[in-house]
């Protein structure tokens, strides 16, 4: 049962999403339909805590790459502004090349975080608008340049913590894979920012790039009597495709 409650918001999330521009049905052919897929560079903007008995981590983050995809349905507002929205998928989280102290033993650990995401942006892009040409009753193909603001809302579907850890704590080197589920130290709920740009070729069927970046103003952490507020911040790199 935890695992469909955990289903049933992010279903939720891309109806709201894909049902969004329901009351302009009317007027289906202004609207843009599309998927979108693309490599997140995420990290935490403070340091990661981990608490577990007598193990107690406070690494410094580095970069972490990940997925994201989803789907734009977008709705003109002018010639040049248009409004977005967008559910997708999102993989963010972490690295860590970091040592800790156990027991009195010195240890390295390589490992990172993988958070799971469900998020839906709503985003403002401001578009260059070249003159429209016609080609043998054809709408010429054109390349416009746009910005993009918004803000996004996202659900946690998952978070681990894994990796290596390795040291000699006796004279005898160790070697150590582990896996921790680390989704209660975070948040549910996550939200921020969105600012970015990027450029788009077509006419009726278009294809694009998109370079955003991302900033959780929530503190995303969620560590009971641990002092843990890690921000996620995210640049993202997504080439879409509009009908």
């Amino acid at each position: 049962m935890h695992f469909l409650s955990k289903l049933f918001l992010p279903a939720i999330i891309f109806l709201l999403g894909s049902s969004f521009f329901a009351p302009f049905s009317a007027s289906a052919q202004n609207l843009g339909l599309g998927a979108k897929v693309g490599i997140n560079v995420t990290s935490h903007l403070n340091n990661f805590r981990f608490v577990s008995g007598d193990i107690d981590l406070d690494f410094n983050p580095g970069v972490a790459t990940g997925f994201t995809g989803g789907l734009i349905i977008r709705r003109p507002i002018s010639r040049n502004f248009r409004f977005q929205a967008e559910p997708t998928f999102s993989m963010m989280g972490a690295t860590y090349n970091d040592d800790f102290v156990l027991r009195g033993f010195d240890f390295d650990s390589d490992s990172r975080t993988k958070l799971y995401y469900v998020q839906l942006p709503l985003i403002i892009q401001f578009s260059t608008a070249p003159p429209e040409r016609v080609v043998f009753g054809r709408e010429r193909a054109e390349t416009t340049y746009h910005l993009s603001g918004g803000l996004f809302g996202g659900y946690l579907f998952d978070a681990t913590f894994s990796g290596t850890n390795t040291g000699a704590p006796i004279g005898i080197a160790f070697e150590g894979a582990f896996s921790e589920n680390v989704t209660d130290q975070y948040k549910e709920y996550d939200g921020g920012v969105i600012l970015g740009g990027g450029i788009e070729y077509g006419s009726t069927n278009k294809i694009g790039l998109d370079l955003r970046i991302l900033y959780s103003v929530l503190d995303s952490g969620d560590f009971a009597n641990v002092n843990f507020k890690p921000h996620n911040i995210g640049l993202s790199i997504v080439l879409y495709y509009l009908l």
